[in-house]
């Protein structure tokens, strides 16, 4: 088994779009080890759409890499930079005929692109949906990728990348799929992602060590910045995240047990957002190596979240999606124990620091458009 949790890294897609060459790709490994992201377990960059050419080579059909992003179409130098720096290595390719930016895609060709992909020093791979034949349904194509992975002599992460489609859920993890998309793309506003782990809620079940449900990179730390334009769309009046919902994001990305994949700027987010990307405790609860799913126990508007960790703690998230502080709370019969069992709940506020112990109704007050995180045990 490749993945006991969650990857962790770093995807160019969210900041560069299709605008990124070795140049960059150098810089971001360096700021991913010298700011302290890998030291918190960010381990792979991860290359997204656009790095390679439109054709294959027309003697060994291998893929070609660009050469105004790579000289010469030599990758390897870059790849061994990524490599020293102590990260790992992600690629992207397609189910289709071509990737979503019509470059090649790997329809008839996962076997020989497995094998290249290996022999380059790959470490994961993120597979895309687009432009693949209309008969060829998801559950084949994606196992047809992940045999091909699994015979290439390398041990490489198979993230499935197809947004939710096909019921992936349902098949991901016996085609052998290490991490599936359930979802379509985040944009950097609080609705699009608010949105984006609600659909999820009744599917964390469907997550487990081995596969892990992808709610797609997170936008944590962005402030609108970037190439990628789209990513900017939907929001109210085009508003991007703002310091409170970014803390909304990573709480639940770190609950709901879903890959953190960075797609903020590493070279230049601010310290505080790094700070936040970078805590430990909140790592801690993505990470939990028992994996269980996270669980409403809210009763008015399932915007409280319980998680089981396999220290006998749990962890307490509270979502305020209203723009005014108010008081919000839970039943504990919910979580599992009720005020005749004689316990009381222990809880410590993971961002502040400020402890409290509480009945069978814990209340807190939690600021507009953000979130407070508990790390809770049972005291008699």
């Amino acid at each position: 088994m490749k993945l006991k949790t969650p990857p962790m890294g770093f995807n160019t897609w969210n900041t560069f779009g299709e605008c990124f060459n070795e140049e960059v790709l150098i810089e971001t490994a360096d700021a991913m080890a010298d700011r302290g992201f890998l030291e918190a377990g960010y381990e792979y960059l991860i290359l997204d759409d656009n790095w390679n050419m439109e054709w294959r080579d027309p003697e060994t059909k291998r893929m070609i890499p660009r050469p105004g992003k790579f000289p010469n179409s030599d990758i390897l130098p870059t790849f061994r930079h990524i490599h020293n720096r102590g990260l790992k290595v992600g690629v992207y390719s397609c189910a289709g005929v071509r990737t979503c930016a019509c470059k090649m895609g790997s329809f008839d060709y996962e076997f020989l692109d497995a094998e290249t992909f290996a022999e380059w020093g790959v470490d994961y791979l993120k597979y895309d949906y687009c432009l693949h034949p209309e008969l060829g349904d998801g559950e084949t194509l994606y196992r047809r990728m992940s045999l091909a992975l699994r015979h290439c002599g390398r041990d490489i992460v198979f993230g499935a990348c197809n947004w939710g489609w096909d019921n992936v859920w349902s098949w991901a993890r016996s085609a052998g799929v290490d991490t599936y998309r359930s979802t379509g793309d985040i944009c950097d506003n609080f609705n699009s992602f608010k949105g984006i782990f609600q659909s999820q809620v009744m599917k964390l079940g469907s997550s487990a060590p081995g596969c892990f449900n992808d709610m797609d990179m997170m936008t944590v730390g962005m402030e609108g910045h970037g190439s990628n334009t789209a990513l900017f769309e939907g929001g109210e009046g085009g508003a991007f995240g703002t310091e409170g919902t970014y803390r909304i994001q990573f709480c639940v990305w770190c609950m709901f047990q879903t890959p953190l994949i960075m797609g903020c700027d590493v070279r230049n987010v601010s310290d505080k957002y790094r700070d936040l990307l970078c805590n430990r405790e909140l790592i801690a609860i993505n990470q939990d190596i028992e994996c269980r799913p996270a669980f409403p126990v809210s009763f008015d508007t399932s915007l409280v979240y319980c998680k089981l960790l396999s220290d006998g703690t749990f962890a307490l998230l509270f979502i305020n999606d209203d723009d005014k502080e108010r008081l919000m709370s839970c039943i504990t019969h919910d979580i599992g124990y009720t005020v005749g069992s004689g316990y009381k709940i222990h809880m410590r506020d993971i961002l502040s620091g400020e402890e409290m112990v509480q009945g069978d109704f814990p209340t807190v007050k939690v600021p507009g458009r953000d979130c407070r995180i508990f790390k809770c045990k049972l005291v008699k």
